[in-house]
């Protein structure tokens, strides 16, 4: 698992009804994007509002679609481990690569992890330990991480405890092996690549722009990936906010033709007419206007 993994959001009409033929089209654009690799059921997926009914029809979905042309990582945490591992085994059956998981929501003995992680590992597939405070209340440090990683097996994890940077060299740096992945929108991409991420797993509307910026930086054209990031660090950036970030993020989907409501079922992600407006001043600054179909990544020295 290396380079840009793309985090799939749940599409809802405005009625809140789940939208399987969006979810489809943005699976389709997802493989014309260069993605590396798709995470599905994540927290920006709105996970915690789907039923089991629904959750077994966005997997039945996106595996459908997908049809083994890109690997998935399923996301599988829940707030004890017999959920998880029930949501593991049916990921595996599905055709998942890993599961994605998380400290339970304010799990009070952050030194009974390892023993946690390494229990749901043995459900059977590989895990993604995702380290995201900010979703489930829990910090972990680093040498308790590590101990996890080690005693659960975990070759991956999505970091997300920020400063992100400093957390990821000392991962690489006590497992030179383990692949680490940056997220929280990319807003510190090119600081995670510089200190050892594998690559970029987030759900920003414009995966293309990632791609470039982790391809240039690949080939160790860093001067090409800086002047890629600054130029939509804006738009990076307004996606990003805390709690309206998954309504920015969709509205970009539906101004992209991808998606044909922005509506989430997450009332504290609802975003207004004013913030609407300013989102479409930041794609025109970016260059990315209001077009319908696949908008392309432009020449970052504006020809």
């Amino acid at each position: 698992m290396r380079g840009i993994w793309y985090v799939v959001p749940t599409p809802f009409d405005e009625q809140g009804e789940l939208l399987t033929e969006d979810l489809e089209v943005l699976i389709r654009a997802s493989l014309e994007w260069g993605v590396d690799g798709l995470t599905v059921l994540g927290v920006m997926s709105e996970v915690a509002t789907l039923t089991e009914a629904e959750r077994s029809r966005v997997l039945d979905t996106i595996f459908r679609a997908a049809a083994g042309r890109l690997p998935i990582v399923v996301g599988c945490s829940a707030t004890s481990a017999e959920i998880v591992i029930h949501r593991i085994r049916d990921a595996l059956a599905h055709g998942a690569i890993g599961a994605m998981v998380s400290a339970p929501p304010l799990f009070s003995d952050v030194d009974r992890l390892p023993t946690f992680f390494e229990r749901v590992a043995a459900a059977g597939l590989p895990l993604v330990i995702q380290d995201e405070p900010r979703a489930t209340g829990v910090r972990i440090p680093t040498s308790l991480l590590l101990s996890s990683i080690q005693q659960s097996g975990a070759r991956v994890v999505k970091l997300e405890d920020p400063p992100t940077a400093p957390k990821i060299a000392a991962l690489v740096a006590a497992d030179p092996e383990l692949e680490v992945f940056g997220g929280l929108g990319g807003v510190a991409a090119l600081s995670e690549l510089d200190h050892g991420a594998a690559g970029l797993m987030t759900g920003f509307a414009v995966p293309e722009i990632l791609r470039a910026i982790y391809d240039a930086w690949v080939v160790d054209d860093k001067a090409l990936a800086a002047t890629l990031f600054d130029r939509y660090l804006p738009l990076v950036m307004f996606e990003g906010q805390v709690g309206i970030g998954l309504g920015i993020r969709k509205e970009v989907l539906r101004r992209r033709g991808l998606i044909s409501s922005s509506h989430v079922r997450m009332s504290s992600a609802t975003i207004t007419d004013s913030i609407r407006r300013e989102l479409g001043d930041i794609m025109v600054g970016s260059g990315l206007g209001f077009g319908q179909g696949r908008m392309k990544v432009p020449n970052p020295s504006g020809e």
